[in-house]
């Protein structure tokens, strides 16, 4: 086996530290045990500056996560693991800015993720596994800006970008959705791309969201089709196209770019979620049909 391991007492067990990985590797899935030992820990820089890590999937048998575990992995798009983290040190994913989507599985899995979301400043969506339903949240990025003030003799710090004020929902032993929900509208200004993603999220997985802002996402959907369907298009994030087309957001217009963008990416099963749609459209609209033909 390619892993590299050491044999270490954690919490008065004799278990194993994974310290590495021998050769390339794109997608890693670390088993919960090896050789009758089960795996608590991911040791310091195991995994640092590691450029062929695409995607990371972590036993549910993990406990620890060490500093720098994973630092800086440039093209690490996405990770998997369990609430069972109990030490999350320093610096784990810091500075992996293609770090896109966080699969996380666990009954109360808020306190991981509080600490991921500070451990990273790019944007990161979280789909949370729970034993009665499924989540998904995305953070937008933010930057930490400083200025001298000559005046005062003093560096001023002032946090751009809305990820900091999204990041502060997130508690320890839960989320304040209400919090969340209300800085849309900060957010449809700011970053009218990321607060698609934000807004589709909340409809997909509707936890704990009130009637006001169920509305304030639909109509910002609405009034953003086009641009939302392009970039999940080019993301291949079919549930999310469909999602936008069924629940009747796009209009003829929006729909018809959407499956040039799809033809042309050849992504066929888009083009064809987005025919039968256009049919649907066409059909209220004018009584008649889209035809493959056409495209």
């Amino acid at each position: 086996m390619p892993l590299v391991y050491d044999t270490i007492e954690y919490q008065r067990e004799k278990c194993l530290e994974i310290t590495g990985f021998e050769g390339s590797v794109k997608s890693l899935t670390i088993p919960e045990q090896i050789g009758g030992l089960a795996v608590r820990s991911i040791g310091r820089h195991a995994f640092e500056r590691r450029a062929d890590l695409l995607e990371v999937s972590l036993p549910a048998s993990l406990r620890r996560l060490s500093l720098f575990a994973f630092h800086n992995c440039a093209n690490l798009r996405r990770m998997t693991l369990y609430d069972s983290v109990e030490d999350y040190y320093d610096g784990v994913i810091r500075q992996c800015s293609e770090l896109e989507t966080i699969e996380l599985y666990g009954e109360s899995p808020y306190a991981l993720m509080k600490e991921m979301l500070g451990d990273n400043d790019h944007a990161m969506s979280f789909h949370m596994h729970l034993p009665a339903e499924e989540i998904c949240l995305s953070f937008p990025s933010y930057a930490l800006i400083a200025s001298e003030n000559t005046m005062a003799r003093t560096i001023q710090f002032a946090y751009e970008g809305g990820g900091y004020a999204y990041r502060n929902c997130v508690h320890k032993k839960e989320i304040r959705y209400r919090e969340y929900d209300r800085l849309f509208s900060f957010m449809e200004h700011d970053d009218p791309s990321f607060a698609a993603v934000i807004a589709t999220d909340r409809l997909m997985y509707p936890h704990d969201l009130d009637e006001v802002s169920q509305m304030r996402y639909t109509e910002f959907l609405r009034g953003h089709a086009a641009e939302a369907l392009d970039l999940f298009i080019k993301r291949g994030m079919i549930d999310r196209v469909r999602m936008i087309t069924e629940k009747g957001m796009a209009d003829e217009d929006a729909i018809a770019a959407a499956l040039r963008t799809a033809s042309d990416r050849k992504e066929t099963a888009i083009c064809a979620l987005l025919m039968e749609s256009g049919r649907k459209v066409n059909k209220q609209d004018t009584g008649l049909s889209l035809e493959l033909e056409d495209w």
